[in-house]
């Protein structure tokens, strides 16, 4: 009998060490906005055309991880453009536990031209970036390229993550697996 009480009471108390452990945790590095041209493929078949590589807007994030592998996690970008704000957000899958984990959304040469009513995009033009990190819908991070809060401005869509752009094949490596949309 003796022998039947411990077994169920250290059953009990692994269960309730297992549910106590700590969620997942991110923290959230540099937010860094750069301008990048458009990468220049060739095709060894085909016909060539013409093109001017565009500017884009590039914002990486770094972030670290602890408590275990994280199913998913959502980043939410904000993006201050001469005075317009610019947002989106990507999902990444399957992050393992650690340090360097990057992710990247971009806004493209034609979006840019409609933020800067067709001026060059210098580095007075990008106010500030904003990264919130989210798992499950709670906030678990904030970063910012700046400090402050995002502006109190009408937001628009704009950002684009990695897979939807030129960029998709490249440094695939070095950036989380983003959620098929599909």
């Amino acid at each position: 009998m003796k022998i039947l009480s411990f077994t169920v009471g250290a059953v009990l108390a692994l269960l309730l060490h297992a549910g106590a452990q700590a969620p997942a945790a991110i923290k959230l590095g540099k937010v860094q906005p750069a301008v990048v041209k458009t990468p220049d493929f060739s095709l060894k078949s085909g016909g060539d055309k013409r093109t001017k590589p565009g500017d884009w807007l590039e914002i990486e994030v770094d972030f670290d991880t602890k408590g275990g592998e994280i199913d998913e996690l959502t980043l939410e970008y904000a993006v201050q453009v001469e005075n317009k704000l610019v947002e989106g957000q990507v999902t990444h899958i399957t992050i393992p536990e650690g340090r360097d984990h990057y992710s990247v959304m971009y806004i493209s040469p034609r979006m840019l031209e409609k933020l800067t009513s067709g001026k060059a995009l210098t580095a007075g033009s990008i106010q500030n970036a904003w990264v919130t990190a989210k798992i499950k819908g709670q906030v678990v991070g904030t970063a910012s390229h700046r400090p402050g809060n995002p502006p109190n401005l009408q937001r628009q869509p704009g950002l684009l993550n990695k897979m939807e752009t030129p960029f998709a094949p490249l440094y695939f490596d070095r950036y989380e697996a983003i959620k098929s949309s599909k």
